[in-house]
C-alpha cells in the first residue's frame, strides 16, 4: 500500500509540475504590444490606437509578427479618421512574419510582398492584404500598399524592437494607406539634390508559398522600383496568397556590422525551461523510488 501511494504521489507532482513549467514556457513566448512598446514613449499615440481599435488582442494572439511603426508626430495624419478607416489602415501596419534589419538586409535588388492583417479578415481585394517592401537606390527600403499603382511611401527609418522571432517594430516614415481605405498620405518631397520620390508599388502578385520574394528582371536591375515588372492574374495571387506560409525566416551570419543585435530570444528561454522539466522529473523519480 505505501509503494503504490508513493508512486501515485510521485506521479501527481510529476503532473502538476510539468503543467505549471508548460505555463510559464507559454508565456515566455506570448507577445504582449501594449507592455513591449511601454518604454518608448514616441509610439506611445500609436499604442493606444491599437487599444482604442482592438488590435492589440489580434496582435497578442499572434507568435510571429512585425509592426511596421510610426511615431506620434508621423501618425498625426492619420487620427482623425473615422474608426473602421483607422482600423484598416493599421492592420496594414501588421505584418504577420517576423522581419528585421538583418532579413531585410536579404532583398538585394528585390521586392517582396507581406501579408498584413488586414489578409485575414476576407475583406481584402485587389490587393489590399499585402504591403509591398522595396530596395531602391543606395540600399534604402521603402514600404507601400501591393495594390496596382500605389505608391511606397514609407521609408524605412531604423528598428525599435528586434525580437527573433517573435517579434518586430520598424520604424518607418508615413503611413501606408491602401486605395479604398480613404485619402492617401504622400510622402514628403525630397530636398533639392536628393534622390527621386519613392515610385509606384511593383504590379506583381506573391509568387510562391512562404515569405514571397519578387526578383527583379536582370535588364533592369538599375531601376530603383520593379514597377515595370509584368503582373500575374488576381486570380492567380489570391490562389498563392492563401498558401503562403509563416515559416520562420533564416539568420544570416555574415550581415552587416551594423545590423542590430536580437535583444532576446524566446527559444533559448524554452530550451532551459525543458531542461528544468527533466531536471525535475529526475528528481521525484528517484524520490519514488527510494
Amino acid at each position: 500500500m505505501g509503494v503504490s501511494a508513493n508512486a501515485n504521489t510521485g506521479a501527481f507532482l510529476l503532473f502538476f509540475i510539468a503543467a505549471i513549467l508548460l505555463a510559464l514556457s507559454t508565456t515566455c513566448t506570448a507577445l504582449n504590444i501594449t507592455k513591449s512598446l511601454a518604454p518608448y514613449s514616441d509610439y506611445s499615440t500609436l499604442s493606444d490606437l491599437f487599444r482604442k481599435t482592438k488590435l492589440t488582442d489580434a496582435i497578442n494572439r499572434r507568435q510571429t509578427i512585425t509592426i511596421l511603426a510610426l511615431d506620434n508626430s508621423s501618425i498625426q495624419s492619420i487620427t482623425d479618421r473615422s474608426s473602421d478607416e483607422l482600423r484598416k489602415i493599421l492592420m496594414n501596419h501588421i505584418i504577420l512574419d517576423y522581419y528585421d534589419r538583418q532579413k531585410i538586409q536579404k532583398l538585394g535588388k528585390k521586392s517582396a510582398l507581406l501579408t498584413t492583417l488586414y489578409q485575414t479578415t476576407g475583406s481584402a481585394i485587389n490587393q489590399q492584404g499585402f504591403v509591398n517592401i522595396t530596395r531602391i537606390a543606395r540600399g534604402e527600403v521603402v514600404f507601400g500598399s501591393a495594390v496596382k499603382g500605389a505608391p511606397l511611401v514609407g521609408k524605412l527609418l531604423g528598428s525599435v524592437i528586434s525580437q527573433p522571432f517573435n517579434l518586430s517594430v520598424l520604424h518607418i516614415s508615413t503611413p501606408i494607406v491602401a486605395p479604398g481605405f480613404g485619402d492617401a498620405i504622400l510622402a514628403p518631397p525630397p530636398p533639392p539634390g536628393s534622390s527621386k520620390p519613392p515610385a509606384a508599388a511593383p504590379k506583381k502578385s506573391p509568387s510562391s508559398p512562404g515569405p514571397s520574394e519578387e526578383e527583379e528582371d536582370e535588364d533592369e536591375a538599375e531601376s530603383p522600383s520593379p514597377s515595370e515588372s509584368p503582373a500575374e492574374s488576381p486570380k492567380a495571387g489570391k490562389a498563392k496568397a492563401k498558401s503562403r506560409s509563416e515559416s520562420p525566416p533564416e539568420t544570416d551570419s555574415d550581415e552587416d556590422d551594423d545590423a542590430e543585435e536580437p535583444t532576446s530570444s524566446a527559444s533559448s528561454r524554452v530550451v532551459w525551461l525543458r531542461v528544468g522539466v527533466a531536471a525535475v522529473i529526475g528528481l521525484i523519480a528517484s524520490l519514488v523510488a527510494f
